[in-house]
């Protein structure tokens, strides 16, 4: 009688489990539904049509700054050049020549006239600052260095379809960028520029669209970012490693990350490489190679690892249409200088 009762207490056990299980399934399943559910309805929402023109005027100005300030830099480029040119050729021999070029009308000019521009517009909200461990950020170092090898493989590629000469063109690239002394490189390429680079569109930019959604802020940003550089051996890798620095800067709500990291990209990019290469010293590239291949290997696979944590905020309703950001006459002038300037540089 006792075997029975156990017996049929067992079974009661195992029905109950059995229904647990399935009233589990059924609740995530209903999770799944509802987020696929709200994902599709949010992109079938439109956004208030007042709200959606006051939103536009501020992708607008931010189109219409990005356009003057790569105006200021250029025709301040020009004027440096005139005046060194005419009162101080001797300096033209300098190593600091081309640099100062580059510099003075980044910093000078092109900073300060994108932080007024863009002053009056209203910030994003943000958390609070969010701290990386040295392992998490050691881990976005090798996703960034993946990402902008792979990316200037795909720029390389797309170079020479588009000009048979585009190695020679990208290789006086690189010797003019290289003709200043390593110390003077390194200072601008991988600690001034860098700095200057991620307050314009990590900090000011970055801070005034975040508001209208994690990816689209991070897509317009980042493809600005590659845009800026002005040739194409630059735009692709930058676009990517854009993207990769605003999603960084968004998760931890601060931008001395992505500062740091484009300090170390720019430093092997500027620094290590050129100085090695330069050198001619076979064990010295014989390790380039196998960095590049290591760091290839290690990010993809970081990244494909943790892919699926990947995560987007958006604001509670859409608050511009997606072809706002690009379809407004500032960005479309923006492109249009940037695009040109490409062109020229092929």
């Amino acid at each position: 009688m006792d075997e029975e009762k156990e017996t049929m207490l067992n079974d009661m056990d195992l029905s109950q489990n059995e229904e647990t299980s399935y009233s589990q399934n059924e609740y995530q399943q209903k999770n799944y539904d509802d987020t696929l559910y709200k994902a599709r309805s949010y992109k079938k929402m439109q956004p208030d049509e007042q709200i959606r023109k006051r939103n536009k005027k501020i992708l607008l100005r931010c189109g219409l700054s990005l356009s003057i300030m790569a105006i200021a830099i250029f025709i301040a480029q020009v004027i440096i050049t005139a005046i060194i040119s005419k009162f101080f050729p001797a300096f033209t021999e300098s190593s600091w020549y081309l640099i100062s070029t580059i510099a003075i009308p980044m910093i000078g000019v092109g900073l300060p006239v994108f932080y007024l521009l863009m002053k009056g517009l209203p910030n994003s909200d943000r958390g609070e600052v969010v701290s990386l461990s040295i392992g998490k950020f050691l881990k976005y170092f090798m996703v960034c260095s993946a990402a902008m090898y792979l990316s200037n493989f795909l720029g390389t590629f797309v170079g020479f379809l588009i000009n048979d000469n585009y190695l020679d063109t990208a290789d006086a690239l690189e010797v003019i960028i290289n003709s200043s002394n390593l110390f003077i490189r390194i200072l601008y390429m991988s600690i001034i520029g860098p700095i200057v680079e991620e307050i314009i569109f990590r900090k000011i930019l970055l801070d005034k669209v975040r508001r209208f959604g994690d990816l689209p802020a991070i897509l317009f940003t980042g493809l600005a970012f590659g845009l800026f550089h002005m040739n194409l051996s630059q735009y692709f890798y930058a676009s990517v490693l854009g993207m990769i620095f605003a999603y960084i800067t968004i998760n931890t709500n601060t931008i001395k990350y992505s500062i740091l990291l484009h300090i170390m990209i720019n430093f092997i990019g500027s620094g290590i490489v050129p100085l090695i290469i330069a050198s001619e010293n076979m064990v010295g590239m014989g390790l380039i190679s196998i960095w590049v291949f290591a760091s290839i290997v290690i990010g993809a696979i970081i990244f494909i690892r943790n892919f699926k944590r990947i995560k987007f905020n958006k604001p509670g309703a859409p608050l511009v249409m997606d072809k706002d950001y690009f379809l407004n006459f500032g960005s479309i002038l923006f492109t249009v200088l940037c695009v040109v300037m490409i062109v020229l540089t092929l």
